[in-house]
């Protein structure tokens, strides 16, 4: 598709595939460090072979949907939506620094926002973040609520272990305990997305008297994990040996938790804020979201 933007330029939005991955990832990296730059925070997708690394990943993985937007043939941003589960997680969105400010996120959003409605998508979700005012004022324009400020933390946990709790890794086996636990928490079922973890051995589960009362399909944005209570979260994530990336992602408002984390031994790094559109059930539980939802 062929779209007018802002200056009169033409911008073409086309399906990405694996033979994007190089110019992506450098996009990718690009904006973010220009991002984060001009507000001196760290750069999120930490560096430029991570972010090739991750823009590669996105485009084989299934269940992925990405776009690129062209102008004379070259590709100047993309973006991905995450439709593995009930609800879609969109995330990465970025345009090249010299491209920005002229519509291609805005374009770039907004088809994957009706590709989703064109689905039936019950609803969609994303990870903004939060010192990046103009991509808070863009989805909010486009129909966005904040529903959780979320804080991101990084550094190695210390404390007592709970007894009463045992972490070990998830196995196939746990994924009808898994879905309960996850069902419970959001009111719908990541299996997708947890059962690409256990393949690849990121995914661990915690237990109390034997029963699974919580999991982690990892330690680090690209993860997700929820747990009927604070302390069950709290072990899976002293089970970690470092969180990957930026950090986790913890919900704000769960005082407790974030309280327990900066006072064991956590930083604060920076915030962002869990948005939606369409359905959002409210957690009912303790949960970390990975970086799309």
């Amino acid at each position: 598709m062929t779209t007018q933007l802002e200056h009169d330029v033409h911008t073409t939005l086309r399906i990405a595939t694996p033979g994007d991955a190089d110019v992506c990832g450098q996009i990718f990296y690009d904006a973010f460090a220009a991002i984060a730059a001009a507000h001196n925070f760290p750069v999120e997708p930490g560096s430029p072979e991570f972010a090739h690394y991750k823009a590669g990943d996105l485009l084989e993985s299934a269940g992925i949907h990405g776009l690129v937007a062209e102008r004379d043939g070259m590709i100047v941003g993309s973006a991905f939506v995450d439709e593995r589960s009930t609800i879609a997680g969109i995330g990465p969105v970025t345009v090249a620094p010299g491209a920005q400010n002229s519509g291609v996120g805005t374009a770039l959003m907004r088809s994957l926002m009706e590709r989703e409605v064109d689905r039936g998508c019950a609803g969609t979700r994303l990870v903004q973040t939060a010192y990046h005012s103009r991509s808070l004022a863009l989805y909010t324009m486009l129909g966005f609520t904040v529903r959780e400020p979320l804080s991101v933390l990084q550094g190695t946990l210390g404390g007592p272990r709970i007894g009463e709790l045992t972490v070990r890794p998830a196995r196939v086996q746990d994924s009808d305990a898994c879905a309960d636990v996850c069902l419970a928490i959001h009111g719908h079922d990541r299996a997708a997305e947890r059962a690409a973890a256990i393949d690849v051995g990121t995914a661990s589960v915690v237990e109390r008297g034997g029963q699974i009362v919580g999991y982690a399909t990892g330690f680090g944005y690209g993860w997700h994990a929820v747990a009927e209570d604070n302390a069950a979260l709290i072990a899976l994530l002293q089970s970690a040996g470092a969180f990957m990336g930026l950090g986790i992602l913890v919900p704000s408002r769960n005082g407790e938790l974030l309280r327990w984390c900066l006072q064991h031994g956590m930083r604060l790094v920076q915030q962002a804020n869990l948005m939606s559109v369409g359905l959002y059930n409210e957690p009912a539980g303790a949960w970390l979201p990975s970086i799309v939802y």
